[in-house]
Formats: C-alpha cells, structure tokens, sequence
C-alpha cells in the first residue's frame, strides 16, 4: 500500500468497527440499526418544485452525489449509485453496479462534467461508467483518473486532472477545484498509482487528495464540500449563497472541531443556506428511502442539532433535500427569507 500505513492499533480498531458494523446490519432489526425510521421527522426538507429553466436547479441522491443544472447545462457530483451492501463491502470484492447505474441516470439530466471529489469507493466508484454512459468529461484526482484508466468499456476516456484553484468553465457555470482537507479519519489513505480494474477491494478504493466545488453562476454561487474537515482561509474568497454542507462522521467529532469546521466552512463563505449531505447510509440502494447512518458509525442527530444550533445563532437557514426530486436553489433561499422577514413560520410550500 503507498501512502499512509495503518498502524497495528488502527488496524484492530478499524476491522472491530466493521465486523461490529456487520453485526448489527445483519443480525439486529433495522428499527435498532436506525434510531428513526423517518428521519425527516424533526428535520425540515425542501419540498420538490417544477424545474425552472432560468434557474439553478437541484437534485439529490444520497451521500455526496448532487446535479446542479441551470435548465441548459448539467453539472453533476461523484455520480455514486451502485451502493454496494454491507455483505458485498465486507466478504466480497466490489464493483459498478451498472443496473443501478442504469436506473438513476434515468432521473439525471445529461451531464457535461461529472466532478469527483476523492477515490473512495463511495464518490468515485462509478464515475467513470456515469461518464461513459453520459459523454461527459470526468473530472478528478490523479487516484480518479486511474480508477477512469482502469474501466475498459470507456474508449474514449476524457478525463481531466484539475490543479488547486484552477477553474474550469462550462457554458454559465465556471467550477472552481479547490483541495480541502478529507474527514479525520484514516480509512484508506495513499493513492492508487496504477489503473484500478474492478471488482476489487473496498480497501482499494484509496482516497488520493480531496476537492471541494465552487460553482458560479450569474444567478448564484454554490459550495459543495464533500467531506467533513476544514483548511483554515480555504474559503476567504468565496462567497456563496447555498453550501452542500457534508456532516458524515461530524456527530462523533469534538464540539470544539465542529465549531472550528462551521466557522471555516459556512460563515467564511456568508452562506444563506446549508444543505446536509453525507450523512445517509451508504449501503442501502436508492430504490429505499435514506436512513441516517447507524450510531455506531456516526451520530447522525447529534450532527443536525449541532448545525441546526449554529445557523440558527447566525441567522442561516438549514434544510434536507429529498431524494431525486427537484429543487431549486436560488427561490428556496428567496421564500426562506420573506418567511423569516414577515415573521412567519419558516416552512416552504411548493410554487
């Protein structure tokens, strides 16, 4: 393995994490596996609305996997949808499910560029097939590329490498790569060095560095930032109006990182609106509703009641998205504001 070695105390501690993760998936039931079965209880989610073609449109589905379009051009995050069981991640080697590929690129709008943020299995698994599928231009780490590299139905292979602070435009939209920092944790660290023929080993999923997304468009900025950490002054140029904000493994960081990450992240940024991602578990098909993910691996309301304390203390608006369904960005920031200013209860409607 290149890059970072495990140490033997990490080791141990990350295989107890997974075969006690595998417990509890396979043998408890999933109301014990899940504190909810309807996480958006207590959490306020957008409500779907018509795709407006002047407008800076939304779709979710799931982790970190985002299409933002402007009714003309489609951009399109990570792209994961194969979301291998819990079984198959543990016992198996994995691969691109490309049945499920198939069934969700049904409900994504033809992408010019899909955009990877790391190699981890979860953002970069089935890039390179959404991009073969699609004709789009994938955009990544050099680890990316060689998992794109690796994949021997793509003939064309367009892939691109974007260096730190470089920016990339796509007809109104320029994308600005800006490398952050991945979430504290060292699940496969190191690059993949050579091309990755799957299937394969989760393991082999090595993360390489990390993007986060600035997208800019003359109806508004956006800021997708796909995992969990913070570089102080990353951010000090940027100013969006809506942040993808991802909260995976927040809910078992220390309050005091939590608030160096809010502060460093969303208020540099002067955000208006915090969207959560990341925070689903990964191994539930999407033909399922999305669950948080299991206590054990993070603390899912611990995470919201934390950002929802926040922006409310910063007079910030924090909302989930519902899954495929779409939203759009800029009149959900516009409602959310006449609510707040008229002194009414903050809850959108359709329009």
């Amino acid at each position: 393995m290149t890059g970072r070695s495990f140490s033997s105390v990490q080791l141990q501690s990350f295989v107890s994490c997974l075969f006690a993760f595998a417990a509890l998936h396979l043998v408890a039931c999933e109301k014990l596996i899940h504190p909810s079965l309807e996480p958006f209880a207590a959490y306020q989610l957008i409500p779907p609305a018509a795709i407006i073609k002047e407008g800076l449109n939304a779709r979710f589905f799931g982790a970190t996997t985002i299409q933002i379009d402007d009714g003309e051009t489609t951009i399109l995050i990570d792209g994961f949808f194969s979301r291998p069981g819990l079984p198959q991640l543990l016992f198996t080697n994995i691969e691109p499910n490309e049945a499920r590929i198939g069934a969700a690129l049904e409900k994504v709008s033809k992408p010019a560029a899909v955009l990877v943020a790391h190699s981890h299995y979860d953002h970069a698994m089935d890039a390179a097939v959404v991009a073969q599928r699609t004709g789009a231009v994938l955009y990544g780490t050099n680890s990316t590329a060689n998992i794109g590299n690796g994949y021997s139905k793509w003939t064309e292979k367009r892939i691109e490498i974007p260096k730190h602070g470089e920016v990339r435009h796509f007809r109104r939209f320029s994308v600005q790569f800006l490398e952050s920092p991945h979430s504290p944790d060292f699940w496969f660290s190191g690059e993949i060095t050579h091309p990755l023929k799957s299937p394969v080993s989760v393991s082999d999923y090595r993360e390489g560095r990390n993007f986060s997304f600035v997208l800019r468009h003359q109806l508004g900025t956006i800021l997708i930032h796909p995992s969990a950490n913070y570089s102080p002054c990353l951010f000090k140029d940027v100013k969006a109006d809506v942040v993808f904000l991802s909260i995976g493994l927040l809910g078992k960081q220390s309050e005091a990182f939590a608030r160096e990450y809010w502060q460093h992240v969303v208020r540099a940024t002067g955000a208006k609106l915090v969207i959560p991602i990341h925070w689903d578990d990964l191994t539930r098909p999407l033909d399922k509703p999305l669950l948080p993910m299991p206590y054990l691996v993070d603390d899912f309301n611990a995470a919201m009641e934390f950002v929802l304390g926040m922006a409310k203390a910063d007079g910030i608006h924090v909302r989930l998205m519902p899954l495929f369904e779409p939203i759009n960005v800029m009149d959900t920031i516009k409602q959310l504001s006449e609510l707040h200013h008229a002194g009414q209860p903050e809850v959108l409607k359709n329009r």
